[in-house]
């Protein structure tokens, strides 16, 4: 076995934080987004609070979808906050998100004129009928954004094609829905609230070990046998180190810390705070790689300490509210 790293630490995924590991909360997400799309149901909310992934969760399914249903047609908008909403800015957003080259240029009528042309053109080169729409960060949209989505859904929909858009926000986007309600927005909560999907942190043992796992399978180059454990620890990997067996160890660290800070919640993991906690375990100890190198207790302690996961969930508390837990 070669303990000559295939390429310069630097340019590893995990430091360079450009990777993406399967979890269990994901795995699940996906399976109730194939479900929305076999039935064809026109939108739903997927709603967590910050750092719990929601975002890394759309490159998964975007990736994995086009892997199972080759030719499909997605595209993800991030959606801005502003005190003024503008349709020339809100259909520039979305033309740059389906790959039209003139995303800036031309009146609003043209830009929504060529959204839905280029919708078209993509979704009569595949062998689907129907386009999803990711839109993250949707809690910021306002009332009349909808109303231009809408618009663009009738269009599609009038040129026979079936458009999915999925609300991928904070649990406000659940207030909204009961707000529009209320109001008798009907015709916004047909179109694109009609599901809920929670995304849910780390609950389990269970669930911390699928999420290890991945790093002693996963590989980088994708071609070769270096997994993400055996790159940052190649002696101690030949010996049999695997993260997967510090489950134990690192659940008890992050409850340690969240018992230390007294929150009154049970313990749910976001996903940004476990990736962060082993990028520190993986970058800090790596220049400690032998054949007997083990990770100790101290060590998952001061890493759980150094992703700064008490400090975040005490500000997420603040902002939520007591029990901010229990809204999702």
């Amino acid at each position: 076995m070669s303990y000559v790293r295939p390429i310069p630490f630097d340019r590893h995924p995990l430091v360079e934080q450009k990777y993406i590991l399967p979890t269990p909360s994901i795995e699940e997400l996906y399976q109730r987004v194939k479900k929305i799309i076999r039935l064809r149901t026109p939108g739903a909310i997927i709603y967590a609070h910050p750092r719990f992934g929601k975002t890394y969760s759309i490159r998964y399914i975007l990736r994995v979808l086009k892997m199972d249903m080759p030719g499909i047609v997605t595209f993800s908008f991030g959606c801005r906050k502003s005190k003024s909403h503008s349709e020339d800015m809100f259909f520039a957003t979305l033309l740059r998100a389906v790959g039209h080259p003139a995303a800036e240029s031309g009146s609003i009528a043209r830009k929504r004129s060529r959204l839905v042309e280029r919708v078209s053109e993509l979704v009569e080169r595949s062998r689907y009928n129907l386009v999803i729409a990711f839109a993250d960060e949707a809690q910021r949209l306002d009332i009349i954004e909808y109303e231009w989505l809408r618009d663009v859904h009738d269009e599609l929909e009038r040129a026979g094609i079936r458009m999915i858009t999925l609300l991928v926000g904070q649990p406000q986007l659940i207030n909204q829905k009961n707000a529009f309600r209320e109001a008798r927005q009907t015709q916004i909560v047909a179109r694109f609230m009609i599901d809920e999907m929670p995304f849910r942190g780390i609950q389990s043992p269970d669930d911390l070990a699928t999420c290890l796992a991945g790093y002693d399978e996963a590989c980088y180059p994708f071609s070769s046998d270096w997994t993400y454990t055996r790159f940052f620890f190649p002696y101690a990997f030949s010996d049999g180190l695997r993260l997967v067996d510090q489950t134990e160890a690192l659940w008890d660290a992050f409850d340690a810390a969240h018992s230390e800070a007294r929150f009154d919640f049970c313990l749910e993991i976001p996903m940004q705070y476990l990736a962060r906690t082993v990028e520190i375990a993986f970058i800090e100890y790596a220049a400690s790689d032998a054949a007997d190198f083990r990770f100790s207790r101290a060590i998952w302690d001061n890493c759980v300490e150094e992703s700064n996961y008490v400090s975040a969930q005490e500000e997420l508390k603040l902002v939520m509210g007591d029990g901010f837990y229990e809204e999702i």
